[in-house]
């Protein structure tokens, strides 16, 4: 009689046991839904970053520092705020680029590195292609194929063809999709692969020129040619200076490499560190923006004899004798200062 008892009582204990973990589980799973649906709807309007992703920035930035890319804070952080609104542990949702199922990485600054490192990878392959900043973008959410697909059709992003992408990868295939940018534009669809309004979206938090968000420093030319030098910078990082230097073929010196991307981006600069000096509108130090340039004194033949292109963070992209790339604007360099232009 008492064994028979206890094997009751075992199997009570069993039963109990198994009815409480699927109460977990269901609980966890109402739980996972509220947030999924509370991210489609976010409650920040354009151009305002939440809080909680305002919080990461510090880490971003050193993030994109290990990659000399410290200028695309800002889209990472759109990035986030469109992915998490950074209430997620993983906040970049990044786990799904590196083979992984959404939201197995639990730690938001692994979330942020493996992130980083995507967009990285994305904006390196774009580079590669010669495709615009929107594609990379768009190519965080698409995977970096998206970046060899642009580059058959045009080298420039547009909607229609992120439509196309995701039309072909999808199988044709619709989803209901309630976000006001879809209902707008088609009234509440997708295609079932990725997200075709990803640009769209990340753009709603990007700041045109000095209005907006945190840490902006602000931009003293259009943002998108802005975006033009800095794309056609960067495909020179590394490149040796280059006296007299002023095409890829042979590199450049430090006038040579500013006339060049500002050509790319449909602005006219003389030939000459001091001509370009004599060609920009002065500007004080604290009306410093993105995009002007600042002159130096590096020796004596000329007022001017360098020049380099400001990228925010107290930081330029310049030619001198350690190559092209990024220089601190601080012990030697901001010694030799006289003076800063903006483009007329």
């Amino acid at each position: 009689m008492c064994m028979l008892g206890l094997k009751i009582k075992g199997i009570k204990l069993i039963l109990y046991f198994f009815l409480g973990l699927l109460f977990l589980i269901v609980i966890g799973l109402f739980y996972e839904e509220m947030e999924r649906e509370e991210i489609e709807s976010p409650e920040y309007g354009a151009d305002q970053l939440s809080p909680d992703v305002l919080m990461y920035e510090d880490y971003v930035t050193e993030e994109l520092k290990k990659y000399d890319m410290e200028e695309y804070k800002d889209v990472v952080l759109a990035i986030m705020q469109v992915e998490s609104g950074g209430r997620l542990r993983d906040v970049m949702q990044s786990s799904e680029s590196i083979g992984l199922p959404v939201n197995t990485i639990q730690d938001p600054l692994e979330s942020i590195q493996v992130g980083v490192k995507h967009f990285y990878n994305s904006y390196q392959r774009g580079q590669e292609h010669g495709v615009d900043i929107e594609t990379v973008i768009q190519s965080y959410n698409y995977g970096t194929g998206f970046v060899d697909y642009v580059a058959k059709n045009g080298k420039e992003y547009s909607f229609e063809v992120a439509e196309s992408f995701a039309k072909e990868y999808s199988g044709g295939k619709k989803v209901n999709y309630s976000n006001p940018v879809a209902i707008e534009k088609n009234g509440g669809w997708r295609y079932g692969y990725g997200n075709m309004f990803y640009v769209t979206l990340v753009k709603q938090y990007l700041v045109e020129n000095d209005e907006g968000s945190k840490g902006n420093e602000g931009v003293a030319i259009a943002k998108e040619t802005y975006e033009k030098i800095l794309e056609e910078s960067s495909k020179f990082k590394g490149f040796p200076y280059t006296w007299g230097g002023m095409h890829p073929s042979t590199s450049f010196d430090c006038s040579g490499f500013t006339m060049w991307v500002y050509g790319k981006a449909g602005i006219n600069l003389p030939r000459t560190s001091y001509e370009q000096y004599k060609a920009t509108k002065r500007i004080d130090k604290k009306d410093l923006k993105k995009g002007d340039l600042i002159f130096f004194k590096t020796a004596d033949y000329n007022p001017v004899t360098h020049v380099g292109i400001y990228v925010g963070d107290n930081k330029m992209y310049d030619s001198n004798n350690s190559g092209i790339g990024y220089s601190d604007l601080e012990g030697y360099w901001e010694s030799k200062i006289v003076g800063y232009g903006r483009v007329k």
